[in-house]
């Protein structure tokens, strides 16, 4: 067994999921609209410097605050809600996934 191969075809199982044909198509909405693409890059940009940011409680809550209106705006536009809801649905998926690999694993070296 070459697992290379194997991970050729798990890719390709998961890109057969409904979850990832939906975060495709709601990606591609997104990708055609530049303010909106904009947008969630902006906001992915800000979430990442607080989570790495060095930042005092009072000011990581302050810009979490901030972040939290952002994510309200952002997601009361239709496209981006449908996006947000794809990547959720497809992270969820791959977690299970996950911890399904990660079970047996550690069953088999008991």
């Amino acid at each position: 067994m070459n697992i290379g191969d194997k991970a050729k075809e798990f890719t390709n199982a998961v890109m057969g999921t409904k979850e990832y044909s939906e975060l495709k198509q709601a990606k591609t909405v997104i990708d055609k609209n530049k303010d909106l693409r904009s947008k969630i890059e902006d906001f992915k940009k800000k979430e990442d410097a607080l989570y790495k940011g060095k930042l005092s409680s009072g000011e990581a809550q302050k810009r979490a605050t901030e972040l939290n209106k952002s994510f309200e705006s952002l997601n009361s536009i239709p496209e981006v809600s449908r996006f947000v809801n794809a990547e959720k649905a497809f992270n969820d998926m791959l977690q299970k996934v996950y911890r399904q690999v990660n079970s047996a694993l550690e069953a088999s070296l008991k």
